[in-house]
């Protein structure tokens, strides 16, 4: 019976006996006023502990034991209420009180062991429980808590000796054995651990759970052979087993044949019983790997295709089809990354790195529209997150909705918390919106600030010297975009393709053409960038 439950079963049963004994002891000339107003307060006591008023309770037992000091009942609800008001001290001291009075009551003797837990004195804890399994043979509960309370107080070999007694009592089961593998794990007993699974083994030697048990303890113990022996046996009895065949499979992957050993998963990644966790797990490294650029193109082809395999097999499952996306991304096969990442919002909403990673590919493939409207859409879902702001504002900016674009970046910056790096960008962002209005003195503030957080970002360089350029600051212009190309803005398509409209604007057409060309080679793909180039600035 829950413990719980007894517990209010013997407050009734108490109640119910004052009363029968309020009524017995109620005869005419058998009772004091003294002992009927000693019985009325330990009633309200109880009463305001059932309201939950547990101070005034507390104060109404203490008065009981102060009439009353053999009271044994009161000074066990005064340490209830003393451990409700987390008094630990008065707690443990009340309850003492209680078992000493009365040594022979059992609910008195658990509450003192949970009281002691508190206290960290796990020892008293476990002489408790000893007398317990002593006075109540049958009670597997006490058992468990003897246990439990020995390994705590660092009784380990009492422990174990606890578990045989209850797996020799009540029978073996795979709580007691974990408990007491753990246990030999713990003290460098390996021999004694393996023992343990091997006989949950031999008594249920088709349980592939419990196998798979001494196949990762062999693993741990790099005892790959053994290991390797009870993965075949749970082949036999699940041929299909995932866990088994990718851990069957390791041989190649260890050996650096990664390509063989995806493609020896093909018949797990096919079973739609097997679990989508496991094989995702097989898979995500190899999405690092991918990522890094030097991955073996065999290795690539086969990581793809059971990525493919995952979303044919799980159709409804929105992480399927976001690896499979990842894996396409890191390949450089955006395009096909966007088909895999648009099923995956279709499927599931709620993962913010999906929509990051498809407003990376618009952004990269120059796709405004398309950008402005999917981080506009994200905004209802992730309404705090900065990025879409960030987003919304580049695409809405090239897109020449000013008003919008600096909407969104001034909220972005509001956001950007102290991420100085973005917070520069995000000013920058600003430059060209602002002097598009009309409002250069505020872009030239937006600069002058992101200056202040990093006067050597060649981002914030050139976008002073496209301010100067407007003022038509030729001599500054020119010096400033020299400096940003030279702090890197030679690799960046935007300050190129900015140099080259500097340059025609000054009636050097062949400079010009020269760095949008360069600015193409960098990754521009403004379909601009491409007028300018076929028109030669025309």
């Amino acid at each position: 019976m829950n413990l719980i439950l007894k517990y209010c079963i013997s407050i009734l049963v108490l109640l119910i006996g004052l009363s029968a004994f309020s009524f017995l002891t109620a005869q005419p000339g058998t009772t004091t006023e003294e002992e009927v107003n000693k019985q009325k307060v330990f009633i309200e006591a109880n009463k305001q502990k059932l309201l939950e008023n547990f101070e005034e309770a507390s104060v109404l037992f203490k008065e009981v034991l102060k009439n009353d000091p053999r009271n044994h009942a009161a000074a066990y609800e005064l340490a209830r209420m003393y451990d409700v008001l987390d008094n630990d001290e008065k707690a443990l001291s009340s309850i003492k009180v209680a078992v000493s009075l009365d040594p022979t009551n059992m609910w008195y003797k658990l509450f003192l062991a949970d009281v002691l837990d508190k206290a960290l004195n796990y020892n008293e804890a476990a002489t408790i429980y000893e007398e317990m399994v002593k006075k109540d043979p049958e009670t597997e509960y006490h058992y468990y808590q003897l246990a439990f309370y020995q390994v705590k107080a660092e009784q380990i070999e009492d422990a174990i000796e606890t578990y045989n007694l209850i797996e020799k009592k009540f029978g073996q089961n795979i709580e007691l054995t974990r408990k007491k593998h753990a246990l030999y794990l713990g003290q460098g007993d390996n021999k004694n651990a393996e023992k343990e699974l091997a006989s949950l083994i031999k008594r249920f030697p088709d349980n592939i759970s419990y196998l798979h048990l001494l196949a990762g303890f062999y693993k741990q113990q790099n005892k790959l052979n053994e290991a390797n022996k009870v993965y075949s046996k749970i082949l036999e009895l699940d041929p299909t087993n995932a866990k088994a065949t990718i851990a069957l499979a390791a041989d190649k992957k260890d050996s650096g044949d990664d390509s063989n050993y995806l493609r020896s998963l093909a018949a797990v990644f096919n079973d739609k019983n097997e679990s989508i966790d496991i094989k995702i797990k097989t898979l995500y490294p190899y999405i690092t790997k991918i990522s890094e650029g030097n991955a073996d193109p065999q290795m690539t082809e086969a990581a793809i295709s059971l990525g493919e395999t995952l979303t044919k097999v799980h159709p409804e499952e929105a992480k399927a089809f976001s690896i499979y996306g990842d894996l396409l991304f890191h390949a450089n096969r955006d395009d096909e990354a966007l088909t895999q990442y648009e099923k995956t919002i279709e499927l599931n909403k709620s993962v913010f790195t999906v929509w990051e990673q498809m407003m990376y590919i618009y952004a990269e493939q120059y796709q405004m529209e398309k950008l402005a409207a999917l981080s506009e859409k994200g905004m209802d879902y992730f309404p705090n997150q900065v990025k879409l702001f960030y987003f919304n504002g580049i695409a809405n900016g090239e897109l020449e909705n000013y008003k919008d674009a600096l909407s969104s970046l001034n909220q972005a910056m509001i956001m950007a918390g102290k991420k100085k790096a973005l917070q520069a960008d995000i000013l920058n962002r600003m430059v060209k919106p602002l002097v598009a209005t009309g409002k250069i003195d505020k872009a030239q503030e937006k600069v002058n600030k992101a200056l202040e957080i990093d006067a050597e970002n060649f981002r914030t360089i050139a976008a002073n010297a496209f301010i100067a350029a407007q003022r038509k600051d030729n001599t500054a212009s020119e010096s400033l975009y020299q400096e940003a190309l030279d702090k890197g803005g030679k690799n960046n398509p935007e300050v190129l393709e900015d140099y080259a409209d500097f340059m025609m604007s000054q009636g050097k057409e062949e400079i010009a053409n020269e760095y949008w060309l360069k600015a193409q080679n960098a990754g521009g793909k403004s379909t601009r960038l491409q007028n300018k180039i076929s028109n030669k600035g025309l």
